[in-house]
């Protein structure tokens, strides 16, 4: 017991006489440093992996995008140049990639703008066509239809070229008037045009600001139509008959073999332009017209040779038309400067 008891007061007293451990060390700036850099190393453990961790997700995750966009594409692509895909999920597509289907004069046309001018005309053959679309030919009027759609997307590329470098545009309020025009003609707009056109109203103000586009161009640019014009009218006031003109200078190919000649037409039910049909009711019988702009950029010289009664008139036309976006894709083929990346077959 008294060894226990010498050993254990030995114990303390050592531990007495000993540096005590929990002595506050003095503050310094070493200290402080020291600590800091501390309290720093032990929280880059944690942040430079989690960092790490985020870059390789980050990474990872556009890699994936990346990928995904690649297969699409290519997948989508085969779809579309090899087997000339015309279904809704490829549509979609080329709206969110823009694979091109012609090269015009320097300017691409997108396959989505060829696709948007198709859809209404395969729309028509599905619902009110009689002809098997798998038959012989019901192909050859899809492949038609193909032909067709394709080069009013080329011509409404190089009018928005020519509109760009010549500063001519087309306006909301043009285009709310053409499709108010629409709206006119009774029931319900939206389903109107998804009837007849397969559109939403927002697809067919798009396609009335192409056409008016068009229409607009092709007016601004051709100074030589109303010269033409004008020039025929000239001649007739000479003496030049009026069906001796027709047929040497009408661009209307259905009337112009016959001297201009268009049969009897009935107050408004006349299939002419609004501003034909309104001045030939107001000449008299031999009177020939002035030089008539219409609103789609032709020009027309008219003369009544009868009026049979009030509200009917027998007329002969003259038409002279403006150079077509049509005309100019002509030109472009014949120099050189189209490139289809799709082969369409019109027979």
């Amino acid at each position: 017991m008294k060894k226990f008891l010498r050993a254990k007061f030995k114990a303390v007293k050592n531990r007495e006489d000993s540096p005590r451990s929990d002595t506050p060390e003095r503050v310094t700036n070493d200290s402080v440093s020291k600590h800091r850099d501390e309290v720093l190393n032990k929280g880059r453990k944690f942040k430079y992996p989690f960092q790490h961790s985020k870059h390789r997700v980050a990474i990872t995750s556009v890699v994936l995008v990346v990928t995904g966009l690649i297969l699409l594409g290519l997948t989508t692509g085969y779809q579309l140049y090899k087997k000339q895909s015309t279904s809704d999920f490829a549509y979609q597509v080329t709206q969110i990639i823009p694979f091109p289907v012609a090269k015009v004069d320097g300017n691409f046309t997108s396959y989505e703008s060829y696709l948007f001018e198709l859809k209404p005309s395969l729309y028509w053959l599905e619902q009110f066509g009689t002809t098997d679309l798998n038959s012989p030919d019901g192909e050859r009027q899809i492949e038609h239809y193909k032909a067709v759609s394709l080069d009013r997307a080329m011509t409404n590329t190089i009018a928005r070229a020519l509109a760009k470098e010549n500063g001519i545009s087309v306006d909301d309020k043009d285009v709310d008037e053409a499709v108010n025009r629409v709206e006119a003609l009774g029931g319900n707009l939206d389903q109107v045009i998804s009837e007849a056109y397969n559109y939403s109203v927002k697809d067919f103000r798009r396609l009335k600001k192409d056409a008016l586009l068009r229409l607009k161009v092709a007016k601004e640019l051709d100074k030589a139509a109303p010269k033409r014009a004008e020039k025929v009218l000239a001649e007739i006031t000479a003496g030049k008959t009026f069906e001796d003109a027709a047929k040497e200078y009408s661009d209307d190919l259905e009337t112009k073999q016959l001297g201009g000649d268009l049969g009897i037409i009935e107050k408004g039910k006349a299939k002419l332009r609004d501003e034909v049909s309104g001045a030939a009711f107001n000449l008299e019988p031999g009177q020939v017209s002035g030089v008539i702009e219409t609103e789609n950029g032709d020009y027309y010289i008219i003369k009544v040779t009868e009026k049979p009664t009030a509200t009917t008139v027998k007329l002969s036309v003259i038409q002279i038309q403006v150079k077509s976006m049509d005309e100019y894709l002509k030109d472009y083929e014949k120099d050189g400067k189209v490139k289809r990346y799709i082969e369409t077959k019109d027979e």
